[in-house]
Formats: structure tokens, sequence, C-alpha cells
């Protein structure tokens, strides 16, 4: 599947209304390359005129506006009474795992201009965004926040190894945006000085956590961000090979995404590349002519590609009705933009030329899956909604 999310992108969770109607009327389906359809007047305007909307060069095919009985189209009839019930894409959860090493800036192991300052801006500018409606993140640290003085980090105060105490957040789960609890938490790590920086058992104490989420919810969609200026040090094992590794075994569920603030950071690849994210995004420093502004940019230019990443355009596929079972041949995914005429979307079994919708089994779907630029089209209007229509027909009881 092609990767279209541009750096900003603006993201936003839809309100899905998912309704499958039942009936032997029903106009061909997008995957029998039948004639486009449109919702009743419940879903989309009314008697709206007929138009057509561009998603970044994805086949739409225009379909004029429903009347108020329900499912109609190019072929004509009605449907039966459907039955219709709100969904929403997967919920997204981002767990951000953040580097206060005295590194990052405590005075005398690193300049807090060049590091902490531009990115703690950057991040609080992203937890605050409204742009970031319908994300739920929360925020750990490693080392933990032991050295409450001011003064730089120290051995004395040695970094925590044991993976288990990293597995509970600093800030737990809280819908964005938000302006205070971040906020609150980021200023009281002022300044940044812990000793060590104990990678791997901090990843692996919040891969952990990212799986509890999961178990709550497993149609949650969880990520991993880490942020960090450096290589492991101190801990036993904590090496950048082992930190990949724990990335790896569950790369297939929990991506972990590796920002490096810094030079020299292409070791960090390997843990990106462990966690199924290809590399790490590296934002320079050091670089005379880089300043803290720049800086900051590029932190929040690469979170909100990963934000844009992280968000899955998957629809579950509705129940039907008591006594019918779905027709995946006789479907129709329609788009309706903000104040525009729904418009349906073309079929594919893959995500190749105009398609914009596939299954995610064409044998046994339970998923439908928008393709990229359809995903980011649709997310790019909060005010849009995905309508999914399916035909049914009599479930045969075997006595």
């Amino acid at each position: 599947m092609r990767t279209l999310f541009g750096l900003g992108s603006v993201v936003a969770l839809l309100g899905l209304g998912l309704v499958s109607a039942c009936g032997d009327n029903l106009p061909e389906s997008m995957v029998n390359g039948g004639g486009s359809s449109s919702l009743g007047a419940a879903h989309s305007g009314g008697n709206a005129s007929a138009g057509t909307l561009s998603l970044g060069g994805n086949g739409i095919a225009s379909g004029p506006g429903g009347g108020a009985e329900g499912l109609s189209g190019s072929g004509g009839g009605e449907s039966c009474a459907a039955a219709s019930q709100q969904a929403e894409l997967s919920p997204v959860y981002l767990v951000f795992l953040l580097d206060e090493s005295g590194s990052m800036g405590d005075g005398d192991h690193g300049d807090r201009t060049k590091k902490w300052d531009p990115v703690t801006s950057a991040l609080k500018d992203f937890l605050a965004d409204p742009a970031s409606a319908g994300i739920t993140a929360s925020l750990s640290l490693f080392p933990l926040n032991k050295n409450t003085g001011t003064g730089p980090a120290t051995q004395d105060q040695p970094a925590d190894c044991d993976a288990k105490v990293y597995g509970i957040p600093e800030v737990p789960p809280r819908a964005l945006p938000d302006d205070t609890a971040f906020a609150a938490a980021i200023a009281k790590l002022d300044p940044p000085n812990e000793y060590g920086t104990p990678t791997y058992p901090a990843l692996t104490g919040t891969i952990a956590y990212a799986e509890s989420l999961l178990k709550e919810d497993a149609t949650r969609k969880v990520a991993i961000v880490m942020v960090t200026d450096g290589d492991p040090v101190s801990c036993k094992d904590n090496t950048i090979d082992n930190t990949a590794k724990a990335a790896k075994a569950v790369a297939d569920h929990i991506p972990t995404y590796v920002i490096g603030v810094g030079d020299s950071l292409t070791s960090l690849n390997s843990i990106a590349e462990g966690g199924g994210t290809d590399k790490a995004f590296i934002v320079k420093v050091d670089d005379p002519t880089q300043t803290p502004a720049q800086t900051r940019k590029d932190l929040l230019d690469a979170i909100n590609l990963i934000r844009g990443k992280s968000i899955a355009c998957d629809l579950p596929i509705p129940a039907p009705p008591a006594g019918k079972k779905l027709d995946p041949d006789k479907v129709n995914v329609e788009f309706t933009a903000s104040g525009q005429p729904g418009t349906s979307l073309k079929y594919g079994t893959e995500c190749t030329g105009d398609t914009a919708w596939h299954y995610d089994d064409a044998a046994k779907p339970t998923k439908i899956l928008l393709c990229d630029d359809t995903c980011s089209a649709v997310k790019a209007d909060p005010m849009g909604k995905v309508d999914v229509v399916f035909g049914c027909v009599d479930r045969t009881v075997v006595q």
C-alpha cells in the first residue's frame, strides 16, 4: 500500500455511520462495477444535487442525493428497513517515552536551549493542538525523575534498571488536546538532570504498558514514540541491539517510532527498524545553522508525521439484522465531505490506480480498509463522514 502522509497532516477521528441495508432491489455494488449509490436523507443531506469530490487522485464516483426512504441507486427501487449503528475509526493511543537524562540540558552535560527547551516546547504544542483531537496520549520518562534538585546529573543517583518501574506513565492516558496535565508534568522535570540513559529497560517496561492498553481494548491502535538524544548508557544488557529486539518482538501490533535529538545518532535506526518504522527521525542540533526554533519545528514535524502514520483507516463490518447475512459482493462505501453530497468510493482488491478501498480478506472479509490517499483525505475533514451500506440475503438455517 502506498504511504502518502505529509508532514504536519491534519488528523481527526470521524464518526462513521455503518448501515447495513437488506432487500432484493439494492443497486449493484462498486465491487461488481455497477452504478453509484447514495444514502437517504438521514445520511447524505436529503435531495442534494450530485457533486464530485477529488481525494488526492483516488477514484470517486459522484452519486445523486438519496431520497428519504433510504438507499437508492442508479438501478432504482427501495431497500427494506436499514439497521444503523454508530462507530468510529479505531481509537489511537500514542505512548510518549521522553529522555530526561542530563545530556538533554542539565547545564554541565548538555545545553537545554539546544535540546530540552525546543523538544518540550514542540511536545507541549502537539499535545495541546486542537488538531490532535481524537487521539489519546500518555507520557513516560526515562530515567525516572529522582534528582529533584537543580544541580547536574550525578552518579550518586543512578538510573533505575528494572523494566517494571517504567511500566507506569508519569501522565496516564488523556484525550487530546490537553494544555494542562502534560505541561505541568514537564515543568516538574526542570532541569533534566538524571544520570544514565536506560533505553532498554525503559522501552521494555513501556512495551508492557502498551500491551496493557491493548488488553483493555483490542480495537485500539497503540504506538510508542521514543524521544532521546543518545545511545543507551548504564544498566546491564542496555544495548541498542537488545532494545531493537524488544521493539521487534511487538512490531506487528505496537510500532515503535524513534526521534533522535542531536547528531551521530544513526544507531537509533536499529530500534526504529526493529519497531517496524523504517528509520529514526533525526533532529540535528549541533549544525551552526540550526536554531532552537528550527529544532522545535523539525521535532513537531516528526511528531505530526508519526501521528498521521499511526492512525489506521479500518472500519469493522457491522453485524447484520436478525435473520439476515451480509453480502460482501453488494456493498457501497460512501464519503460525505463537509457541506457536500455523498460520493461513492471505488473498490479494488489492492490499493492500485484509482482504488479507494478494499477488504482485509476478499474471501472472508472482517474489515473495510481505506487506501492511503483516501484515508488522508477523510482524516483531513473532521466534519466528514463515511457510510458503509451492505446488501443482505436471508440466512440459511440448518435444522
